[in-house]
């Protein structure tokens, strides 16, 4: 399993951005910090990222993806490193996460909405930022918190989860919530 609780088969080429020292077992690792479990020690707001082009069919994002400079540049490389159907998972803060707020380095929040840039379809994909093209497989709110939720804080994190829009425009600063987890699909 990877850290963000999926299996990772034997055979998958898995590459892990900011994997620290706790890397997801099988992956190839990536990390600016000296002595962490990565295997190629790189800073992310550094382009191009010192790797081939569609090498990887499996991208593991967590937890990175809120420290970077350029957010879309930082997508198109991963397009680029991802195979065709490559599975890329992230998870990050959500935007009224007390975590968002009190780390210093990180440098946005997200929202359900956040990779709708980069996905056909979506209202803001037509503004055209970027070439890279990705697939929305799956978002979800507090997925590491899911099996401790008891009662109303179950009902109220399905109930967020069921209606992503109107929890985002109007509760989720009155009921905030932690994380975010997609799961996207690399479309070239």
């Amino acid at each position: 399993m990877d850290r963000a609780g999926a299996p990772i088969a034997a055979s998958a080429r898995v590459l892990e951005f900011g994997c620290g020292f706790n890397k997801a077992p099988g992956a190839f690792g990536i990390d600016i910090i000296v002595g962490s479990s990565a295997d190629l020690i790189h800073d992310l707001d550094v382009f191009p990222y010192p790797l081939a082009d569609d090498a990887w069919d499996r991208i593991i994002c967590r937890d990175v993806l809120e420290h970077v400079s350029d957010f879309v540049h930082t997508m198109e490389e991963i397009w680029r490193v991802g195979s065709p159907g490559a599975t890329v998972v992230v998870s990050a803060p959500f935007m009224s996460s007390v975590n968002y707020y009190s780390d210093p380095t990180h440098r946005r929040a997200f929202t359900s909405r956040s990779f709708d840039y980069f996905i056909e379809g979506t209202p803001t994909f037509r503004l055209g930022y970027s070439k890279a093209r990705f697939e929305m497989i799956r978002c979800e709110y507090d997925v590491e918190e899911r099996p401790i939720r008891r009662g109303f804080h179950r009902w109220a994190l399905d109930w967020a989860n069921r209606n992503k829009a109107e929890y985002e425009n109007r509760y989720a600063f009155l009921y905030p919530l932690y994380n975010i987890f997609f799961e996207l699909r690399v479309v070239k």
